[in-house]
C-alpha cells in the first residue's frame, strides 16, 4: 500500500510537469504571435516576457526542492528582476504576476483584444494550477505514523515467520528469510524514496533535464522567427 502511494504520487508529479511543459510551450507561442509588435522595442520586450515563462518553470524546480534562487535564472531575467525574486517568498507565483501585468498592459495599449487576453490568461492560470498540485505533493508528505506501523509490520512478518518455515525448510529457513527479508524492506524503501518525486536523487523526476528542454524550446522560437520578415514578402505562402 505505501508503495503504491507513493508511486501515485510520484506519477502525478510527472503528469503535472508534463502538463507544465505543453503549458509554457502555449504560452510562450501565443505572446509570439498574438501579441502585436508597433516597435522594435516591443519585440525585445516580448522575448524578455516569454524568458520569464521559462524563468517560472526553472523557479518552480527551486522552489519544490526548497532550494534558494540562484544564477539559472539570472539570464532569463534583468537584474532588478532578479533581485527582487531572491527578496520574495515565493518566487514562482511573483514571475506569473509579472507575465500577468505584461497581458493586461498590452490590451490596454490594444495589442491583443479582450478574447486573446482571456486566452493567454487561461494558460497563465494552468501554471498557476500546476504549481498549486505540485505543492501538494511536495507539502503532503506520507503519515510518519502510517510509515512506522508499515515498518514494525514488516519486522514482525520477518521474525515470525522462520517459525512456520523451519520444520519444513530446515537449514534453508536462513537463505529464505534473507531472500524475504530483502524483498519486503526494499519495497518499503522503495516506498520512502518515491515519496516526494522533486529531489535531487537520480531517482526522482529529471526537473534539470525537463526545464532545460523548455528553455531549448523558447529559444528556438526567438532564434527561428528573430528578424524574420517571410510573412510581409510577395512570395510568402500565406499571401494569396
Amino acid at each position: 500500500m505505501s508503495t503504491n502511494t507513493a508511486y501515485d504520487r510520484f506519477w502525478e508529479g510527472r503528469k503535472l510537469w508534463g502538463n507544465l511543459v505543453n503549458a509554457v510551450r502555449n504560452l510562450t507561442r501565443g505572446i509570439w504571435i498574438i501579441i502585436q509588435e508597433r516597435e522594435a522595442a516591443d519585440r525585445e520586450e516580448k522575448k524578455a516576457v516569454i524568458r520569464l515563462v521559462v524563468a517560472f518553470a526553472i523557479a518552480m524546480k527551486l522552489h519544490l526542492r526548497r532550494d534558494s534562487i540562484n544564477e539559472e535564472l539570472l539570464s532569463l531575467m534583468s537584474v532588478s528582476e532578479y533581485s527582487k525574486l531572491q527578496d520574495t517568498n515565493h518566487p514562482p507565483l511573483e514571475i506569473t504576476f509579472w507575465i500577468g501585468e505584461y497581458l493586461q498592459h498590452q490590451y490596454d495599449c490594444q495589442s491583443i483584444d479582450v478574447y486573446q487576453l482571456n486566452a493567454l490568461q487561461k494558460l497563465l492560470d494552468e501554471l498557476v494550477n500546476i504549481l498549486g498540485g505540485c505543492e501538494r505533493i511536495s507539502k503532503t508528505p506520507m503519515p510518519l505514523s502510517y510509515a512506522i506501523y508499515l515498518r514494525q509490520l514488516v519486522v514482525l512478518y520477518c521474525l515470525t515467520l522462520p517459525v512456520e518455515l523451519v520444520s519444513g525448510l530446515t537449514w534453508w529457513t536462513t537463505p529464505v528469510m534473507v531472500f524475504i527479508s530483502f524483498f519486503l524492506f526494499g519495497i518499503e524503501e522503495i516506498g520512502s524514496e518515491l515519496e516526494n518525486p522533486f529531489g535531487h536523487n537520480p531517482n526522482d523526476l529529471p526537473l534539470d533535464v525537463i526545464c532545460h528542454t523548455m528553455l531549448r524550446n523558447t529559444e528556438d522560437i526567438i532564434a527561428v522567427n528573430t528578424n524574420s520578415d517571410r510573412f510581409s514578402k510577395k512570395d510568402s505562402k500565406f499571401r494569396p
